[in-house]
């Protein structure tokens, strides 16, 4: 199946989906989304497939994102609903009953790094830039991202306040503690790689130049066990059950 936003390949055990808009810094839209939740649902159900990769394709960004161009055309009704569509996206990825690694190089802001965060962990290349920057869009110089140009923030509403929206809200907390959600959410800061590596945001740091080898690696072992211990695992971890006596067979 071929698909607009994505590449996608499966070999040997192992499940390479791409993000593959590397002129828009793979920015994810509305095709993204429904192609992304496409995927991982056909991959949940594909028993030859033990693990997923997750990556963007091009050698600037891992994922930029919501695409400007759809953010800047959506109603006040539109906004809402793409909070929920994104939510919705990620969630499936998260529950996906495989592991689901992030390679992440380059960007991953805003939207790109709460993607990210619904993987079951993050790796990333030695010139990864990785935060949630929402709340820049709306500060005051030189805080606010040079792009936006003194521009009021689309996504700000007149009254009340504005968050990320696609779960990275409750999951960088989940991976970093509160404390430094919390710093990294107020500031809106990127991180580099050794900060995110001492934060617990990433698991490991590589080369660039050996980036897709040791991911290949790490994705190589994981496929090599058995699919079922492996969905197992995932499930006693993520719901904090205990494994106390195995099933008869």
């Amino acid at each position: 199946m071929s698909y607009e936003t994505l590449d996608v390949r499966i070999e040997d055990r192992i499940a390479w989906v791409t993000l593959d808009r590397p002129d828009k810094l793979n920015a994810l839209t509305p095709s993204s989304m429904k192609e992304l939740r496409t995927v991982f649902t056909e991959l949940d159900e594909d028993t030859d497939v033990h693990v997923a990769v997750l990556r963007g394709a091009g050698e600037r960004a891992f994922c930029a994102g919501m695409d400007v161009a759809w953010s800047e055309g959506l109603t006040p009704a539109e906004r809402i609903e793409q909070g929920r569509l994104g939510e919705k996206t990620f969630a499936l990825i998260e529950r996906t009953s495989i592991p689901v690694i992030a390679a992440v190089h380059g960007y991953a802001v805003g939207g790109g790094l709460e993607l990210a965060l619904a993987a079951d962990f993050i790796v990333c290349a030695d010139n990864a830039k990785m935060g949630l920057v929402e709340i820049t869009l709306s500060a005051r110089p030189p805080y606010q991202p040079k792009f936006m140009d003194g521009k009021p923030d689309p996504d700000q509403p007149a009254f009340g306040g504005s968050a990320p929206g696609w779960g990275g809200v409750k999951r960088l907390p989940r991976r970093v503690g509160k404390a430094r959600a919390k710093e990294m959410l107020f500031t809106g800061i990127r991180l580099d790689p050794a900060r995110a590596l001492e934060l617990g945001l990433v698991n490991s740091v590589f080369p660039a130049e050996e980036f897709d080898k040791q991911v290949s690696a790490l994705a190589e072992r994981i496929a090599a066990m058995n699919r079922y211990n492996l969905r197992l695992v995932k499930e006693l971890v993520d719901n904090e059950y205990d494994w106390i006596e195995p099933h008869p067979s």
